[in-house]
């Protein structure tokens, strides 16, 4: 089930175009297979870990589809020294619209709040993600084997991230870090998102606020592969 923090970005998309739900493709194990890119997802699955002779996709449906185009919301989870590995990737200069910079960034300056949130439970690891990367070192280790459930999210960021060259659909990352200019003042994807849950957003400041997200969706989207989107 989308959290309150996807609801919020929902809802606020949907007062400035149209929100779809599952009607957009993603990527699975045949597109990796018969692409281009094939050598380079394996060596990042390495990179990270990964175990198997073949790779496993069980990839989810994109987060939100807004105006046709695949939008995904990073939350803390997201942003750790495996994300890193995937952003390191060659690729990314194929991507000319990814927020690649940022995204370093937030990994580099969030990752203790990602350690807070998931070194328990499921989020540290689970069956799934140890089939894939190996067996999961002790909570908030993240020295030799760490985290089997980053490894996996931030490898499966990866290979979403490399829809526009794997199946053609415009994938946009929104990172709740990110900041946007808001009504003239600037505030974090975060912050504006908290103030809808709370119900503490005026109606004039939500309409604002879903301009400015609508802009910043639209504008990521625009130079994905170097050419604009028609």
């Amino acid at each position: 089930m989308p959290g309150e923090m996807q609801c919020a970005f929902e809802q606020l998309l949907g007062c400035a175009g149209t929100v779809s739900h599952k009607t957009l493709k993603f990527p699975k194990a045949d597109d990796v297979a018969a692409s281009e890119l094939k050598p380079e997802i394996e060596r990042v699955y390495r990179s990270l870990g990964g175990i198997l002779p073949a790779i496993h996709l069980n990839l989810r449906h994109w987060d939100i589809e807004f105006d046709k185009i695949a939008v995904e919301l990073d939350e803390c989870l997201h942003f750790n020294c495996y994300r890193t590995i995937t952003l390191n990737s060659e690729t990314y200069k194929r991507l000319p619209g990814f927020p690649l910079k940022d995204y370093h960034r937030f990994c580099s300056k969030r990752a203790a709040e990602c350690l807070r949130a998931g070194s328990w439970g499921k989020r540290w690891s689970n069956k799934g993600s140890e089939a894939q990367f190996g067996e999961a070192a002790e909570p908030k280790d993240l020295s030799g084997n760490g985290s089997p459930r980053w490894k996996q999210r931030a490898f499966y960021d990866f290979v979403k991230d490399l829809s526009p060259l794997l199946i053609q659909v415009p994938v946009v990352r929104v990172a709740v870090y990110d900041t946007v200019l808001d009504a003239g003042r600037t505030k974090t994807v975060e912050d504006i998102l908290a103030a809808l849950i709370r119900q503490s957003a005026p109606t004039a400041s939500r309409e604002a606020s879903s301009a400015a997200l609508a802009a910043l969706v639209k504008e990521r989207a625009a130079d994905l592969t170097g050419q604009r989107r028609i």
